[in-house]
């Protein structure tokens, strides 16, 4: 037990280390990130300047921000005097053609969004100059501060006025969401949420959230080209990496993204706005946000900050909206802060990549209650069948037992088969060796004993039509196929049995999907 136990001590101490190598290595890449991306402002700070006319139709008065591959001016339309963001794009600056291909999605998706929220196109156009051509996104101007320059500025937030913001940009991404195919933004960060003025007015007026009514607070989700400005941020080895060190969902390290990717940005974000600091900064336990320690806020509203930055995709809200509906309280949330886990002291050995499941489930013998009733009965069973065998042997003359009478006869082999079977059945599925394997093909079942094999079946996956398990204690799992039903699991505790049919049940979704 001691051996076992510093061997757990060692295996912690060794994860540590590495997390800590990892962040070390994330840290210092982001540190490269940045002096790259400053050099290359260095180049490109001269693209343009105040008073600077742009095709004839702007004016520069006054540049935005620089991001890795492009500079942003605020600039006055000359049509109709109003003020106008231009993000620039330079040919001969570009190191990689792909730039200018994410440069021109970003100006096509924002050219087919309408929303209140989200600052309105205005045109595209290029404009070739000696030895160069450049590129121009015109938009709206978003008129405020990023959420990060105000709480640089010393802004601190209410949790109601977190709240509030978390609403309006939810009713973004669900609005984003609903597009076919669904927009997800990548890079949601405080950098990329505009609000006019945290402070509303005396009095306030409506309990509502007054944010995107045109009163105080205009709030806008700024910066579609995520792809775009860090498309030269990477990890290791020269992976592209989509989105910011700190406000990233796990799955954007593998190129990854869903739609509850930028609930997790959102859900960082508010962390930020809620403890100033950035949440790379804040304590993790297993790749997960610990920041109840650092915060006070309402216990409700902590467990949704906790869904919304789950590590796991699956322990996330499902979408945007389902997040504004709890938030809200429009309706409880999903079971899915119960969704079905590993139950603890559990043996069973369960390995999941993209196109495999394996789940090998070890001898169950007299660890769960089940198996503890059924070799219970059928020693009482038995025993009385010796009990039996005892009275015919001693008393087999008595009246009470006939042995002449068929029927006798018939009542004791009955008696004495069910009691074998019990026998049989309880040590055999007690010492039964389970080995279930799926992959986008097919999937096989096999259960074995110490000894020998004694049932192995395969199908095609794309035949299975149901997985199920009942409550009670002596239900199996069930899969049902097209022209059978494969049961086991016998003797599994009713946890470890839900468990396992969960992630059946999301690894086939996955695959059909």
């Amino acid at each position: 037990m001691e051996q076992l136990e510093g061997c757990s001590r060692t295996a912690q101490t060794l994860w540590c280390k590495i997390v800590k190598q990892l962040n070390k290595c994330i840290n210092q890449q982001v540190a490269i990130t940045a002096s790259i991306t400053n050099s290359i402002k260095a180049i490109m700070e001269f693209l343009h300047k105040s008073g600077d006319i742009i095709a004839e139709k702007y004016r520069i008065k006054s540049t935005l921000g620089q991001g890795g591959i492009g500079i942003t001016y605020q600039a006055i339309d000359l049509q109709n005097n109003n003020l106008v963001a231009i993000k620039t794009l330079s040919l001969r600056r570009m190191t990689d053609w792909k730039a200018l291909e994410l440069f021109e999605r970003e100006s096509k998706i924002l050219s087919q969004l309408h929303h209140p929220g989200i600052p309105q196109y205005l045109d595209y156009f290029q404009v070739e100059i000696e030895n160069d051509r450049s590129f121009y996104l015109v938009q709206q101007l978003a008129e405020g501060t990023s959420l990060a320059n105000w709480i640089e500025n010393g802004w601190r937030p209410q949790e109601s006025e977190v709240k509030d913001i978390a609403i309006q940009v939810l009713k973004i991404l669900a609005y984003l969401q609903t597009l076919t195919p669904p927009i997800i933004h990548r890079d949601i960060k405080p950098q990329n949420i505009i609000m006019r003025s945290p402070q509303p007015p005396e009095p306030r007026g409506a309990s509502e959230p007054p944010l995107l009514r045109g009163a105080w607070g205009d709030l806008f989700l700024v910066d579609f080209g995520a792809v775009q400005d860090v498309y030269h941020q990477t990890v290791t080895g020269g992976s592209t990496v989509v989105g910011t060190y700190g406000y990233m969902a796990p799955e954007q390290f593998r190129g990854q993204a869903v739609l509850s990717t930028d609930l997790y940005g959102l859900g960082t974000t508010l962390l930020f706005l809620l403890t100033q600091k950035s949440p790379a900064d804040l304590p993790q336990r297993r790749l997960k946000i610990n920041f109840r320690s650092h915060l006070r806020v309402d216990k409700k509203f902590a467990n949704w900050l906790e869904r919304m930055i789950e590590p796991e995709i699956e322990n996330r809200f499902d979408s945007a909206q389902e997040a504004l509906a709890v938030l809200q309280n429009e309706r409880a949330a999903k079971s899915k802060s119960l969704t079905p886990r590993k139950p603890k002291h559990s043996p069973i050995i369960l390995t999941r990549t993209e196109e495999r499941l394996l789940i090998e489930i070890p001898p169950v013998g007299l660890r769960t209650n089940q198996s503890k009733l059924l070799i219970f009965l059928s020693l009482i069973w038995n025993g009385i069948s010796c009990l039996i065998l005892w009275i015919i042997r001693d008393f087999h003359k008595a009246s009470a037992i006939n042995l002449e009478n068929p029927l006798a006869w018939i009542f004791l082999v009955i008696f004495w088969s069910i009691g074998i079977l019990l026998w049989r059945d309880s040590l055999l599925v007690s010492l039964c060796h389970i080995k279930l394997e799926m992959n986008p093909e097919s999937f096989r079942i096999q259960q074995s004993s110490p000894i020998w094999l004694f049932k192995q079946v395969e199908e095609f996956r794309s035949d299975i039509k149901q997985l199920t398990v009942k409550t009670g204690w002596f239900n199996q799992i069930t899969m049902c196929v097209s022209k059978a039903r494969y049961r086991f699991g016998l003797f599994l505790t009713q946890a470890e049995k839900k468990w396992l049919v969960w992630e059946m049940r999301s690894f086939l979704e996955k695959l059909r999907s």
